[in-house]
């Protein structure tokens, strides 16, 4: 055997030991277990406190009550305190997974504009309107939208000028939509 055959074999074999362990079906397990446990502590953590409140206020010697106080209040509200907390690291554990995901989107769409940027597929407003034909736009005298020359809302009228795209806050019409690329 050769080292770089041993080497390959070994990076391979790693390769498939690591893709293993990210791809286990138990990832959304902890999280389940979290909100399961949490729940848990606080529904057996409040009748506690319960119960320990109603055993001290049901006998009128101090000595009595301190043994309810301690055992009751205290454990029951340490369990519930728990119990809030392994919720809320659930909680948080959803949020980041969310934000993730939103992540993952965010990037996969940009690298989609990237690759379309890059083979000349958006192209600018200028452009848009050059290669609809002779490039030539046009509105009304007292009109809010630009339109390309031969569109049917401005065919035979005589009151027309020449504009710019986007210009003078004109918005495109959208009959003949004069960005559009044909």
């Amino acid at each position: 055997m050769s080292d770089n055959g041993d080497g390959g074999e070994r990076a391979d074999r790693l390769k498939r030991d690591v893709s293993r362990l990210r791809g286990r079906s138990g990832g959304g397990s902890m999280e389940r277990w979290l909100m399961i446990v949490g729940a848990a502590l606080v529904v057996v953590g409040i009748p506690i406190i319960v119960l320990g409140w109603y055993g001290a206020s049901h006998t009128p010697y101090v000595f009595e009550q301190v043994p309810y106080v301690i055992s009751g209040g205290m454990l029951g509200l340490a369990l519930a305190v728990v119990g809030g907390l392994f919720y809320f690291a659930y909680w948080i554990t959803r949020q980041i997974q969310e934000t993730r995901r939103q992540s993952d989107q965010t990037q996969q769409s940009l690298s989609e504009i990237k690759d379309l940027l890059a083979k000349g597929v958006i192209a600018t407003t200028a452009e848009k309107a050059h290669a609809t034909g002779n490039g030539s736009l046009v509105a009304t005298e007292k009109g809010s939208m630009f339109h390309r020359s031969d569109c049917v809302v401005v065919q035979g009228r005589d009151d027309l000028r020449a504009v710019e795209p986007g210009g003078a806050g004109l918005e495109p019409c959208k009959i003949c939509e004069p960005l559009a690329v044909s």
